[in-house]
């Protein structure tokens, strides 16, 4: 019984040093590791969190759930002008454009006159390469496969394609609507505004989206050779 007291007297003896310098080294290990300090600084962030620079602020934790982890689906539009179309990269774009698989292209069109094209076809007449008369059905042209070629020669064809016709939604006449039902592609024309704004929506999704977009108030447009184009740059023209 003695033999037994006297071991547990050295037990506690041992013991008890190191449980009363524990705290002083979890302590100084807290303070080598720690990025909190003791000091309140003022707040430059609406959310009320101490922005010194070590902390995330208040808008960092909210994130697009949807949001594509490929860096290669960035293409989207910025913001749209009665008379251009910006991208998130900062380009401004005077022309009409197609989007399609993550590619922007300047789509020249025919002439479209934005205040008297009706889905019967009158309007559309460049497009359609023939004149609209009473009483007689409209017919899928080569022309119209030649304006929308660019879809029928990718690959990846996409689900829908987005037609931003300008300041109005502009129905376009049945050989258009047929030759795109043609192809396996859902056709869904808007403003260019809506189509734009649906057009990221879509793309944020996931999904095989493409958009055509004519600017409200088109510009007139020069186009050049190349010539001319080595001309001009070169100050010579």
């Amino acid at each position: 019984m003695m033999t037994a007291m006297q071991t547990l007297g050295r037990l506690r003896t041992c013991w008890l040093p190191t449980l009363r310098a524990f705290p002083r080294v979890v302590q100084a290990r807290t303070a080598l590791f720690s990025m909190s300090h003791w000091r309140l600084y003022p707040s430059n962030d609406a959310g009320g969190k101490y922005n010194t620079g070590q902390h995330r602020t208040v808008y960092d934790d909210f994130f697009n759930i949807l949001q594509s982890s490929d860096s290669s689906t960035t293409i989207s539009i910025s913001s749209t002008s009665p008379t251009s179309l910006t991208l998130t990269d900062g380009l401004v774009v005077c022309e009409a454009i197609v989007i399609l698989n993550n590619h922007v292209f300047l789509f020249d069109h025919p002439p479209l006159n934005q205040d008297y094209a009706v889905p019967s076809g009158i309007g559309w007449e460049d497009w359609i390469d023939q004149s609209v008369e009473a009483g007689s059905k409209l017919k899928v042209t080569r022309k119209v496969g030649d304006v929308f070629k660019v879809f029928e020669l990718v690959d990846e064809r996409p689900e829908i394609i987005l037609f931003g016709t300008g300041k109005r939604v502009l129905p376009p006449p049945g050989p258009v609507r047929e030759w795109i039902a043609g192809l396996g592609i859902q056709l869904d024309v808007q403003s260019t505004h809506d189509a734009a704004s649906t057009f990221n929506m879509l793309s944020e999704e996931g999904r095989k989206v493409a958009a055509i977009l004519i600017p409200a108030e088109p510009t007139a447009k020069k186009r050049y050779t190349p010539d001319e184009l080595d001309k001009l740059l070169s100050g010579q023209q």
